[in-house]
């Protein structure tokens, strides 16, 4: 009889196809990126962000103005002619939005003002993938607050 040594066994496909699989489960969200987190990390550095710009309009006597773009957002602030221009330093930079999150603004406002009184308009931005929506809500005295939508 001859010996019939020749390819693998069912067992061995196996092992290796669920070494795969672990491989995969382990690299993948490491590639891609976890777009529900970025939602949430981005909305809660926006929600930062215009709490720190209305600090600013305060503190400087100055309006700040944060413009909303298709992929991101940028701070303005007087300038000495009166123009809105870029605000200086890091934390009011421009930011570009990450991979998978669109930027839903107010259907006929693409900008928030920040007065030096600390008043604004009432305002309502989304952050949204495919699969998570972020919200974040301003009222007229103020106070903006972020939270993940039902």
């Amino acid at each position: 009889m001859a010996d019939l040594d020749e390819g693998f066994t069912l067992i061995e496909v196996l092992i290796v196809l669920v070494l795969i699989g672990i491989m995969i489960g382990v690299v993948a969200p490491r590639l891609g990126g976890d777009i529900g987190v970025s939602a949430r990390r981005e909305g809660a550095r926006l929600v930062t962000l215009l709490k720190a710009a209305r600090s600013q309009a305060i503190v400087t006597g100055k309006p700040y103005q944060v413009v909303f773009g298709a992929d991101g957002y940028r701070f303005l602030t007087l300038d000495g002619k009166g123009r809105f221009v870029a605000a200086r330093g890091r934390l009011l930079r421009a930011r570009v939005l990450p991979k998978g999150v669109t930027l839903v603004e107010p259907a006929r406002r693409h900008a928030l003002l920040f007065a030096p009184s600390g008043l604004s308009r009432a305002f309502h931005v989304a952050l949204v993938t495919h699969v998570q929506r972020f919200v974040i809500t301003g009222n007229a005295d103020g106070r903006i607050r972020g939270a993940l939508a039902p």
